[in-house]
């Protein structure tokens, strides 16, 4: 898995429609027609995404019928970022 920077991970969901509520001390994201909230520490912009993120974040969204497991890693962890 390559390294995902957190503006791409960002980018990621708001394409998905999250919204990011971000307060002093962790970030949110919310979905105005899903239930249920992503929770993240504060990450710099291009700091790379704990793996542990990625993961309940992949599970997240597949029990949600948001996104599936498999597109998921197409569409951000197998994604060429130069393309």
């Amino acid at each position: 898995m390559r390294p995902i920077p957190f503006t791409e991970f960002r980018s990621f969901l708001q394409q998905l429609g999250y919204v990011q509520k971000r307060n002093p001390s962790y970030c949110v994201f919310d979905h105005p027609q899903q239930e249920g909230l992503l929770a993240f520490r504060l990450y710099g912009d291009d700091e790379p995404v704990l793996p542990l993120d990625l993961e309940r974040t992949r599970a997240f969204l597949d029990l949600r019928g948001v996104i599936e497991a498999e597109d998921f890693d197409a569409q951000l962890l197998r994604a060429d970022p130069t393309a």
